[in-house]
Order: structure tokens, then C-alpha cells, then sequence
């Protein structure tokens, strides 16, 4: 017969059961490999969704940070008059005067002229910001200074740059920089900024007709007919009457007429001027 082991008896034997540390192992290895398998899945799921723009570059609608691309603030409609114009009665093409609008970084009120159009290039081209400056604040560079207004205007870029110089205006010195913009076009131009600004910080450029560089002369005359456009800025009337005295007799409309028929300033010869001369001289009389 089977012998029946009495669970009190001292020498019954005990069931085998596993290691605690064994279950133990095994516990923390099937937990490691779950929590691995959902790291997976996580970095799978993340790389397939669609990449989401910083809230800056969703704020302005583009990479670019906001602060290069910061609106300029509009001026109250009883301030945007115009405060300049150009005294130039025999101009052909008339000139343009932009809203002022106040710098988005200093605060301070700029006035833009515009003469003639970038893309005509039979005609020259004046683009002039004037800037309120308090005392003589020191500005940006002139390169710099250009190519943020190039892509201010139209879109435009400077795409070389040439040989630097030194003009004296009524404004006092202004430092200039041979530049090549592009846009819809190319054209050769001279870009300026004033080199120690006091009341007003002037910079632009003039591009000479048919792809020429302008000659120095011909930006001294251009800023020469800057003028106060009537009473929009009393408190400049002071320093423009100081500064009347320091135009240019050379600048004259007489004299500018005279450069444009000998082609001196890079700009057109004055074709109405030659044909007057050709009706008034006797038939048969050589030209001098």
C-alpha cells in the first residue's frame, strides 16, 4: 500500500517553489520591454506628424523674426503731411511724397521723396529719407543703411558695391557709396547718407539714367533742392533758413541745363535744348 505522508511529520518534504529573485527578474525584464516598445512608438509618431513653426514665425507667417520684419507705425493723419519737397520747377518728372512713418527700433519720424520710377531707366532716380535725429546720433552704416532701405523699396537688393567718396552739401558732409540695385531691373546708382547728422540724417541714392553712375555733382544739386514744404514743420523753419545761404549757385536751373548738354552728370542730354539751338541757327552755319 501507497504510504500517506502525515503533513505533521517533521520529515515530510516541502513542494519545490522558484527563487524570489528569479520572479522578481522576470517581472522587471517584461516591464523594461514594454516601456521600450512605447518609447518607439512615441519617436515613430512624433516624426510623422507634420513640424509646427515657433509661435514667432506663426505670429508674422515666416521664419523670420518679428523684429525684422516690424511694421512701421503709422503717424496721426494730422501729422503725415508732408514736411519737404524738392525745388525743382523744371523737373520732368514729379516728385513723390511718401506717408511718414516713425523707425519700428528708434521711434523717430521718417519723410520719404521719391523722383522718377526704378524700373524707367531712361530717366534718373531719387529715393531720399529724411530723418528727425535728436543732436548728431550716429546712424548704421552707409552699406547697411542701403540695403535695409532697397528692401524697403519695392523689393529691391544692392547687389555690388563700388568705390566709396566724400561730397560737401548745405547739409554739410555727406559720405557716398557706388552701388548696383536689382529688382525688376538693374541700375547703377549713388547711394549717400549724411556723415554727421544734426537737425535731419539724410540717405538714399540717385541712379543716373541708361545704366551710368552718376557723378558727384549731380547728388550735391539733388539734396541742394530740398526745401520746407510750406509751414508743415515750424520747427525747422529756423534751421532751413540757415541753410539757404549754403545752396549751391552752381546747382542753378541754368547750370543743370548746361551739365545735361554736355553729359557731364551722367544723366540725359537735354534733346529739346539741342533741337531749339538747331532751329535758331542760320541755315547753312556750322555748330560752334
Amino acid at each position: 500500500m501507497p504510504t500517506t505522508l502525515d503533513p505533521g511529520d517533521p520529515m515530510a518534504l516541502e513542494p519545490v517553489r522558484p527563487f524570489p529573485i528569479l520572479r522578481r527578474l522576470a517581472q522587471v525584464t517584461v516591464a523594461g520591454c514594454a516601456i521600450a516598445l512605447l518609447s518607439l512608438f512615441a519617436r515613430e509618431k512624433r516624426e510623422m506628424a507634420p513640424a509646427v513653426p515657433p509661435p514667432s514665425a506663426q505670429a508674422t507667417g515666416s521664419g523670420i523674426a518679428p523684429s525684422l520684419r516690424a511694421a512701421r507705425p503709422a503717424l496721426p493723419l494730422a501729422l503725415t503731411a508732408p514736411r519737404f519737397h524738392l525745388d525743382d520747377p523744371a523737373a520732368l518728372e514729379p516728385v513723390r511724397a511718401e506717408p511718414a512713418r516713425l523707425n519700428p527700433l528708434s521711434g523717430q519720424r521718417e519723410d520719404v521723396l521719391v523722383q522718377g520710377d526704378f524700373a524707367s531707366i531712361e530717366m534718373p532716380y531719387l529715393r531720399l529719407t529724411l530723418t528727425e535725429t535728436p543732436g548728431s546720433e550716429a546712424g548704421q552704416s552707409l552699406f547697411v543703411t542701403l540695403a535695409r532701405r532697397a528692401a524697403e523699396a519695392q523689393g529691391l537688393a544692392v547687389l555690388r558695391t563700388g568705390e566709396r567718396g566724400s561730397i560737401e552739401t548745405k547739409f554739410g558732409a555727406i559720405e557716398t557709396l557706388e552701388i548696383t540695385l536689382g529688382g525688376e531691373g538693374k541700375r547703377t546708382c549713388a547711394g549717400f547718407t549724411s556723415r554727421k547728422p544734426g537737425l535731419l540724417r539724410l540717405d538714399g541714392w540717385l541712379c543716373a539714367p541708361l545704366g551710368q553712375a552718376p557723378e558727384p555733382r549731380a547728388v550735391v544739386c539733388a539734396l541742394d533742392k530740398v526745401t520746407l514744404n510750406g509751414q508743415a514743420w515750424p520747427e525747422g523753419e529756423g534751421a532751413f533758413a540757415a541753410l539757404a545761404p549754403l545752396r549751391d549757385p552752381a546747382c542753378g536751373p541754368r547750370a543743370v541745363a548746361e551739365r545735361d548738354v554736355g553729359g557731364e552728370t551722367g544723366s540725359i542730354p537735354s534733346r529739346r535744348a539741342r533741337k531749339n539751338e538747331a532751329k535758331l541757327r542760320p541755315s547753312g552755319q556750322a555748330r560752334p
